[in-house]
């Protein structure tokens, strides 16, 4: 018996071999055909909400939110870490294995002091490019997003993004490992600043610092 994760793994094999230049006078109707009764099929199973955690339900986010606040150290910090990152966001674009168009990156919590750090290590391919060579600006903006967003989960400040600034020190580029990094630079009252890297060997490819904004608590 496969699981669902097999089955996602197989359509990113496909998402990345669909990335052709022409066709070349090939009959491609079967394959078509194929594809379309596959996702006639897996319309029935598909996730019947807006979601990226695993059990988050769009419509009510903020109250859920609102209630971490008082949740403690056994809230929903405690299941992040216990069940990863990855377990946690399994419908992130990023990092969720249950989604096709994920790479996924495999973001790890590093304790470090009195807080922790999100760590991953990824190699980025073709399907992501953007200038010769290198990762669409607009993808390394996402990552360094959910990098940061997650750094703040782990470290139970999280919230909504505020803004994130981004700087592109060189070329992020392809094919090669990228190291990245993610801590808490400091929290004022609702606001958290986050800020992150991406490294290849020692050449910094980009630094981000983003601001979230934690809920309102009740008056």
């Amino acid at each position: 018996m496969h699981e669902p994760r097999d089955l996602i793994d197989a359509m990113r094999r496909v998402n990345t071999a669909a990335r052709i230049a022409e066709l070349d006078g090939e009959d491609f109707t079967s394959e078509i055909q194929q594809l379309q009764a596959l996702s006639d099929r897996l319309d029935a199973f598909a996730v019947d909400d807006i979601r990226m955690q695993a059990s988050l339900w769009h419509d009510d986010l903020a109250e859920r939110m609102a209630e971490n606040l008082t949740a403690g150290p056994k809230g929903r910090i405690n299941r992040a870490l216990e069940v990863g990152i990855a377990g946690f966001f399994p419908y992130s674009p990023y990092v969720g294995t249950l989604n096709p168009i994920a790479p996924p990156i495999d973001f790890a919590t590093v304790e470090v002091g009195e807080g922790a750090e999100v760590h991953a290590t990824h190699t980025f391919e073709a399907i992501v490019n953007g200038p010769p060579g290198g990762v669409h600006g607009g993808v390394v903006a996402g990552v360094f997003d959910e990098l940061l967003g997650c750094t703040c989960v782990v470290n139970d400040v999280s919230g909504f993004t505020g803004t994130l600034s981004i700087r592109y020190a060189s070329l992020t580029p392809l094919g090669v490992p990228i190291t990245m990094r993610g801590w808490i630079d400091r929290v004022e009252g609702r606001k958290t600043f986050a800020t992150g890297t991406f490294h290849h060997g020692e050449t910094l490819c980009a630094t981000a610092e983003g601001i979230f904004i934690g809920p309102r608590t009740a008056a």
